[in-house]
């Protein structure tokens, strides 16, 4: 029975790429919409086997995918030691919600000349722009996983004469890791979705270059091509997390 429904499923989402592509067609051919705002499918396809050939996408999308780890690696150590602070202490969650809370709502562009001024328009202001971008969303989701974990064992820890660290790295993290690594998967979609905009500050290279460049020379077959590929790329880094988490965080 799940596996049939597994099927529909996607054939439903097969047929619904379909139409869309169908659609998308009909209008690029309908002679109504010039290739420059909307080119076909057909050209799009070109434009993406051509990145691929050329090894211009693969080389982009290291650079790109090299700064979202490095600003996932930091932002995951820093953000859960805030947050599993925030959700252990009340106090301190009292103390620091006033300031990380706001700053999830702060459009992540108005930052972009502060940066600049701080960390130039090198690599290290792209990395600080993801980081930002990411580790604000990642804080809440650690604390409200530590508060899940019922305080019944951390008596039974306590009763046992387990320290502080030892109640940290044997009951909540432990308890909480599902729902942290949902955090994890939130903020890999929010640094795939920033790092174009942190590319298109005197970039070199990377993913956002590539599409920034193709726009301006007006190779719009080209820039959707681009956006198809870091969809896909996305996506997949999307279902491998939660491959992982299914496979060593199922309780």
């Amino acid at each position: 029975m799940a596996k049939d429904s597994r099927i529909n499923n996607l054939l439903l989402s097969a047929a619904a790429i379909l139409i869309v592509i169908f659609s998308w067609h009909i209008i690029a051919s309908s002679g109504y919409v010039k290739s420059i705002f909307l080119p076909s499918p057909r050209a799009t396809l070109t434009a993406l086997a051509d990145m691929l050939y050329s090894g211009r996408f693969v080389s982009a999308l290291t650079i790109s995918f090299l700064r979202i780890a490095t600003a996932t690696i930091l932002a995951v150590i820093a953000g859960a030691v805030i947050g599993i602070l925030m959700g252990m202490s009340k106090k301190a969650d009292s103390l620091l919600s006033p300031i990380t809370q706001p700053l999830r709502y702060l459009p992540m562009t108005a930052l972009i000349p502060l940066l600049i001024l701080w960390f130039g328009i090198g690599e290290t202001m792209k990395i600080m722009f993801l980081f930002i971008g990411i580790i604000f969303y990642f804080i809440p989701l650690v604390s409200n996983a530590i508060k899940t974990v019922s305080k019944e064992y951390i008596d039974v820890a306590k009763s046992f004469g387990a320290k502080t660290r030892d109640i940290i790295r044997h009951v909540y993290v432990p308890h909480a890791m599902p729902q942290i690594f949902d955090g994890l998967i939130v903020i890999n979609g929010i640094g795939w979705t920033y790092v174009i905009l942190a590319e298109l500050i005197n970039a070199q290279d990377g993913l956002g270059y590539l599409i920034n460049i193709a726009g301006r020379l007006q190779r719009t077959n080209e820039v959707f091509a681009g956006l198809i590929l870091i969809a896909v790329v996305a996506i997949a880094s999307d279902r491998i997390l939660h491959y992982i988490k299914k496979k060593y965080f199922f309780w």
